[in-house]
């Protein structure tokens, strides 16, 4: 069957060798298409190792268009390499880029030579659209779609910027995602009990404005939610035809309706026997307006794991991030949930501008009390990265932090060490106590092993662990040569 549409997962770095989540996002826009009959091929970098052979077989086709997702960070560099090749080989065929970093930065991705399309936000609509415009030839039609970005070869490659669309109001409507277009055993999403899993998405954006995120750039401080019974119905079809019972709530904040929650769980008792489930995000402080009937449900639905943002254990450097909860909501949501057999994934930031080593100091002995109150928790640290449109790259903006100027620096700009490439207000001896803490958190607490599908990262993981947590408890950082074995380990 020709090939109308090719829709490419690039690499996104080293962390791909642990294992990769499926990507939910290009099964999003082409539900669309799938659904009114066109032929889409979906080709992962991440997991196909004959991924150019197959890419090359698709190109012969001449399909309508090429479409890529992308974050910031080192997936634009594998992108823009892919956009080249392909390119390269057809300079005919429109080459789209979709995710984040696009959605953030349209004008200046569409600069880049190898890029002749942008969408902009939720692209399920201007995708669905865009696909018929190419199929009619009618390349001045791109001027009503909403929501894209593109170059008007007809006008010497000007580039336009539509309007905005509005963000999806009722997503009960959107078709359901194609799995099919993916090998699901070649995925995970987290490793509750050596059985397959997947992530499944049931809300989009927040309402909170936390000013280091980029939802209220994205969202707009709204948020959106299928139904529960929408929410059941897209189980129930992964566990009919794929026999997968172990499900990752990928949600930005899946806790923001407790109703909701309460009965998306109850029909899961219903309707499921022997499930598991974790999720991305939940306040502490609506785990802490939970009632006795909720948390009984969490667990009885197969609760594994929750993550819960705690950012940092100085009220002070909560307030400047605009959380809007207290210190105090940590400790009480640990403990309300240490009676129960849930995981708890407490993630801490540090390197936000103005950040002290008292407020470091505050988020260690936060963290330690939180893995002492609760033998299910345990304290991942990541190192904040000022990203696109947030509040909280303005800040770092005044504090010296100089943003990349093109779509190729960008590419440079990984979350875990972003500031070696961009100046910033982090010294080198910050910068060291930053990477050392943030490295034994991975490995200082056994619970964090779900986290990774891979046998060699398991191994590791188990002889390393005594010696990290060792490290993380009692500050013991010399000598840390372990870190180049890890950084060998997983590329």
């Amino acid at each position: 069957m020709k090939c109308d549409i090719i829709l490419f997962q690039p690499r996104t770095g080293s962390w791909d060798n642990l294992g990769s989540r499926i990507p939910e996002s290009l099964l999003g826009i082409a539900s669309i298409p799938v659904k009114e009959s066109f032929n889409v091929v979906i080709i992962d970098q991440r997991v196909d190792k004959g991924w150019k052979e197959k890419l090359v077989k698709c190109l012969e086709d001449e399909p309508l268009i090429f479409g890529t997702s992308c974050m910031t960070g080192p997936q634009i560099k594998y992108a823009i390499e892919v956009s080249k090749f392909v390119k390269e080989h057809n300079k005919n065929i429109p080459i789209m880029w979709g995710g984040l970093h696009p959605t953030l930065a349209p004008e200046q991705t569409i600069k880049n030579p190898y890029v002749d399309i942008v969408t902009i936000g939720q692209g399920e609509e201007s995708f669905a659209e865009l696909v018929h415009a190419l199929k009619n030839k009618n390349e001045k039609g791109l001027r009503k779609i909403k929501g894209i970005a593109y170059k008007d070869y007809e006008n010497n490659g000007e580039v336009v910027v539509n309007e905005s669309r509005s963000m999806i109001d009722d997503l009960n409507k959107l078709p359901d995602l194609p799995y099919h277009l993916l090998d699901l055993k070649k995925y995970y999403a987290a490793d509750f009990r050596g059985k397959p899993s997947i992530i499944l998405t049931t809300s989009r954006g927040c309402p909170y404005r936390c000013s280091f995120c980029i939802d209220p750039a994205v969202y707009k401080m709204k948020w959106k939610a299928y139904s529960a019974e929408r929410v059941i119905e897209k189980m129930r079809h992964i566990i009919d035809t794929f026999g997968i019972k172990d499900f990752y709530f990928q949600d930005d904040n899946f806790g923001t309706d407790l109703n909701r929650v309460k009965k998306i769980l109850k029909m899961i008792i219903e309707e499921f026997d022997d499930m598991r489930w974790g999720t991305l995000g939940i306040r502490a402080d609506a785990i802490t307006r939970m009632d006795d009937e909720l948390l009984g449900l969490l667990e009885k639905s197969g609760c594994s794991n929750i993550d819960v943002g705690v950012e940092s254990g100085s009220q002070r450097m909560l307030d400047l991030m605009k959380k809007d909860t207290k210190v105090e909501d940590f400790i009480k949501a640990n403990n309300i949930l240490s009676k129960y057999n849930i995981i708890l994934k407490f993630t801490f930031v540090l390197g936000y501008p103005t950040e002290t080593l008292e407020d470091i100091k505050m988020s260690k002995e936060l963290a330690l009390k939180l893995q002492k109150d609760n033998k299910n928790a345990y304290t991942p640290f990541l190192t904040f990265c000022p990203y696109l449109k947030t509040e909280g790259m303005e800040l770092a903006m005044k504090y010296g932090f100089k943003p990349p100027n093109s779509l190729e620096e960008w590419a440079n700009f990984h979350f875990d060490g972003w500031y070696e490439h961009s100046p910033s207000w982090i010294t080198k001896k910050r910068r060291k106590i930053i990477e050392n803490i943030n490295f034994t958190s991975y490995f200082a607490n056994k619970k964090v092993k779900y986290k990774i599908n891979n046998r060699l990262g398991k191994l590791f993981f188990d002889l390393y662990h005594p010696i990290a947590r060792l490290r993380f408890r009692y500050n013991l950082y010399q000598f840390l040569f372990e870190k180049k074995i890890t950084q060998m380990l997983i590329g």
